[in-house]
């Protein structure tokens, strides 16, 4: 078994003395712990580790993948026969090429030294510790559903013929539990989560209250009549209808005909409240990468700039196309998977209003929660979606009695438009590698929401 380095190194003297114009090797390792607990035990405990390798390499202008899961002898013919293989039926007619690397990359790390020195009885003191201090919070809290703690790292290298040479790792703790309460013979669950790399910005008090009082606030929802309102999105949603739409601003898509945003670059297509951006790193999030897939270094872009869009996100494919530069967005999905175009920071600049301001600019409505079916409800080339929501009522600006069992139907290109005021609540979800999408509390008007 050979060493990352010594592999690509061999893999690439030997693909270009067959005749391949370009070659590259893009490794990938991971490691990851899981422990959950039930009752006050370990109910689950699993650790588990990859790695791989893709190569891909030009014969006949055409760009040949293929990927093996060990460093061995065998792997290396395997790849250079299969990619050279698939060079051999590809036509297609867009060139791809590797590239040779920018003159300089931001240095930033995404890993921490402390999180590798966890025990496992440290880590199953935290879980436990959470579902005790959830279970404590109210007598109502019966049972802790899923409690969990996770640790992962990754690595990531890149290797080519042009000289590019490239590595990053990263690791995450995340923990995570799901409460349930009884009241009246009504049942309800609320959850909450906490992804940190240093573990002084976690504080399990905090979770517990948090997972324990989402569940607690739901008690005594009921539905409201159907009509058009006034409607509070808060962070967490907002940023999870954000990320399932966000493909629309990849120029691969748009290129396919899949986005609807064609065409619009310089075109008002939101409210002048609303700014994108997609950035190497942001306040809020712990993730972010100093390069793509492609060795290109990533980069701060403006998406929508006060609603005018002002661009799309490329890879080298996509930018070659519209006689573009690379904006640093040429991601895999893994080192099983070809360059297509990924986020990574990912998200609506926040304003300067807070929560309690956006519930009384709203005045009546309905402030949305949490929104369900967002793969099922949501049709990401038309915009059109339909969502169960769980929320509270706002009444006279303020939050009143709890609600379920209404829906939100809308069309986010006519949503973007939709946004009145903008929270200076930011919110991430849980990073990936590459960054993580994130977005403030929204003030929306007249949306359709369908209740009774």
């Amino acid at each position: 078994m050979y060493t990352p380095e010594e592999f690509s190194k061999i893999v690439m003297t030997q693909a270009l003395s067959r005749g391949f114009l370009d070659a590259e090797i893009f490794f990938e390792a991971g490691a990851a712990t899981e422990i959950s607990v039930l009752n006050g035990e370990i109910s689950m405990y699993e650790s588990s580790s990859m790695q791989g390798v893709s190569f891909r390499g030009r014969f006949n202008d055409q760009m040949g993948y293929a990927y093996a899961e060990e460093l061995t002898d065998d792997a290396m013919a395997f790849l250079l026969d299969q990619a050279m293989q698939n060079c051999m039926v590809l036509e297609s007619e867009d060139m791809e090429t590797v590239y040779e690397g920018d003159p300089s990359y931001e240095e930033f790390s995404s890993f921490a030294d402390s999180l590798t020195e966890l025990s496992f009885e440290e880590l199953s003191s935290m879980v436990l510790t959470l579902e005790k201090r959830v279970l404590a919070y109210d007598p109502r809290i019966v049972a802790v559903d899923h409690c969990a703690v996770s640790l992962g790292s990754s690595e990531h290298r890149i290797w080519n013929s042009r000289g590019l040479r490239l590595s990053y790792k990263s690791n995450l703790i995340v923990l995570y539990a799901v409460a349930r309460c009884e009241e009246k013979e009504v049942t309800k669950t609320g959850s909450a989560y906490r992804a940190v790399r240093d573990l002084a910005n976690l504080d399990i008090e905090e979770l517990a209250q948090e997972v324990a009082t989402n569940a607690l606030d739901k008690l005594g929802a009921s539905s409201i009549s159907s009509g058009t309102m006034n409607v509070v999105l808060d962070r967490e949603a907002a940023a999870d209808l954000l990320s399932t739409f966000d493909g629309i601003f990849s120029a691969d898509m748009v290129q396919k005909g899949f986005s609807l945003l064609s065409g619009k670059i310089g075109e008002r297509i939101a409210s002048d409240v609303v700014t994108l951006r997609d950035d190497v790193r942001v306040d809020g999030s712990i993730g972010g990468i100093p390069f793509d897939s492609e060795g290109v270094a990533t980069k701060n872009k403006v998406l929508v700039e006060n609603g005018i869009l002002i661009g799309f996100l490329h890879n080298r494919k996509t930018a070659a196309k519209d006689n573009h530069e690379s904006t640093g967005n040429g991601f895999r999905s893994g080192f099983k998977g070809s360059i297509g175009v990924g986020t990574t920071n990912f998200y609506l600049v926040p304003g300067d209003r807070s929560l309690n301001d956006l519930l009384a600019q709203a005045g009546s409505g309905v402030y949305i929660k949490e929104l369900s079916g967002l793969h099922a409800g949501t049709n990401v080339v038309s915009g059109d979606f339909s969502l169960s929501c769980e929320g509270f009522v706002i009444n006279n600006g303020q939050i009143g009695r709890p609600v379920d069992q209404i829906t939100i139907a809308e069309n986010f290109f006519a949503l973007l438009g939709k946004i009145r005021a903008v929270g200076s609540d930011p919110y991430f979800q849980i990073p990936s590698v590459s960054g993580a999408t994130g977005c403030p509390s929204l003030l929306l008007e007249n949306i359709a929401i369908s209740g009774e």
